[in-house]
């Protein structure tokens, strides 16, 4: 298993963030099935909500999570969600909004005309 990491900024020591393959390759999977529903989903996307569901408790769930001194948090998953859409694969990031009551997520081009 490779380790892809995040390497320090200039200007000031910060340890590196590594992410294995598998779990960017988890991290794609999941962007793809999102922006498929919330594109132009199929007339039943039961299995592709069940699919994103199991991605996201495996994702959660991962190893990695544990095995590093920051452990998971929301910071720690934002981060390997923009290497991810970064790392050759990848795919944009959808943003979430909540229109109407209604959360939807849109390409970040069309995020400001949506608000």
């Amino acid at each position: 298993m490779g380790d892809r990491g995040v390497s320090a900024e200039p200007g000031g020591p910060r340890p590196v963030i590594g992410f294995p393959d598998d779990l960017v390759a988890l991290q794609q999977r999941w962007t793809r099935i999102l922006k498929r529903l919330a594109g132009d989903p199929p007339a039943d996307g039961h299995e592709l909500r069940v699919e994103l569901l199991g991605l996201s408790f495996r994702l959660d769930a991962h190893p990695h999570w544990a095995a590093t001194e920051a452990g998971w948090s929301r910071a720690a998953r934002r981060a390997l969600q923009k290497y991810a859409s970064a790392a050759p694969g990848g795919e944009e990031e959808l943003v979430t909004l909540c229109v109407d009551g209604r959360i939807i997520a849109v390409p970040p081009g069309e995020a400001a005309s949506r608000r």
